[in-house]
């Protein structure tokens, strides 16, 4: 599914790393509908995902579990950097990859100055152990169609 070359990569670093959506979009866009499905309440498409990798507004992470896409965020009264893992997808249930990643994640958030790193989820099991790994709850959102 993966290149060569971003397979010499990973076996090499054993990180995630940058990937052409272009080339990976068969399998990534895969990945997009079936989170998609199980979270209706996104607002977004598959494609809009593509343009927003394309445009450089987001950036694909390939993994050998899955893949992980990662957006910045600027605080507009704060003016503070977040970087937002967007969104996670792992082949096999229980493989998260931004989880198991977040080491490689946060080097990479702050080495390109973000202050502060965030996982937004509607899967409530995964607060627990957000909380236990050390992440802090900032916000509960819930929402009501009119």
């Amino acid at each position: 599914m993966r290149g060569k070359h971003d397979e010499e990569i990973m076996a090499t670093t054993g990180e995630p790393v940058v990937c052409d959506v272009r080339t990976e979009w068969s399998w990534v866009k895969l990945g997009i509908e079936e989170i998609l499905k199980e979270n209706p309440q996104l607002p977004f498409r598959p494609e809009d995902v593509y343009t927003a990798c394309v445009t450089e507004q987001a950036t694909l992470w390939c993994a050998p579990e899955g893949f992980v896409v990662t957006t910045g965020q600027t605080d507009h009264f704060s003016g503070e950097r977040t970087l937002l893992l967007w969104l996670a997808w792992a082949k096999k249930r229980g493989q998260n990859c931004a989880i198991k990643y977040y080491p490689f994640f946060s080097r990479v958030a702050k080495e390109a100055g973000f202050s502060k790193i965030k996982v937004k989820t509607a899967v409530s099991q995964m607060e627990d152990y957000l909380i236990g790994e050390g992440w802090t709850k900032d916000t509960v959102v819930y929402t009501r169609d009119l």
